[in-house]
């Protein structure tokens, strides 16, 4: 489990530089390097950012800092549970959330999407016509890292 909870950090954290937008999104390639880096951060700057950001925004943001922290914790032997629960448990949770906002119709995205979250081959279509490489590791690193939280490791 520790090996798994490793690359599912490192998978959280490779997202931030892969293209979140699938092919049926009009957008260019964006990843959240490219919207971060934009920003051209410092403390204040920050701290207004998260100030006037909803707050899924700021959630998906802590789910980066927290998977490299639970890395940097793993490789010096120091696993904190809570800390993969905290991070897998938030990208589950989103992911979980827009879905369920997008099936109700709810979700702001730029092209109409009807999604039945009865039927698993319309989640299907709609998840990789929507979805780049970025957004397909960020999910799997976020469930894999919560299930590696849930079961626990041995420590060595």
């Amino acid at each position: 489990m520790r090996a798994l909870s490793i690359l599912s950090a490192i998978a959280i954290l490779v997202s931030l530089f892969l293209s979140w937008t699938g092919p049926a999104l009009p957008v260019p390639a964006v990843t959240p390097w490219d919207l971060i880096s934009a920003l051209k951060p410092d403390v204040e700057a920050l701290r207004s950012f998260i100030a006037s950001s909803p707050g899924e925004l700021v959630a998906f943001l802590a789910t980066f800092v927290l998977a490299a922290v639970f890395l940097v914790l793993v490789l010096f032997n120091l696993p904190s549970r809570l800390i993969g629960l905290l991070g897998g448990g938030l990208g589950v949770g989103l992911t979980g959330w827009t879905v369920w906002k997008i099936s109700k119709g709810a979700s702001d995205l730029p092209v109409p999407v009807n999604l039945d979250i009865g039927k698993a081959n319309d989640i299907a279509r709609a998840v990789t016509d929507l979805a780049g490489p970025g957004a397909w590791a960020w999910v799997a690193g976020s469930a894999l890292l919560l299930l590696a939280a849930l079961i626990g490791w041995d420590r060595r």
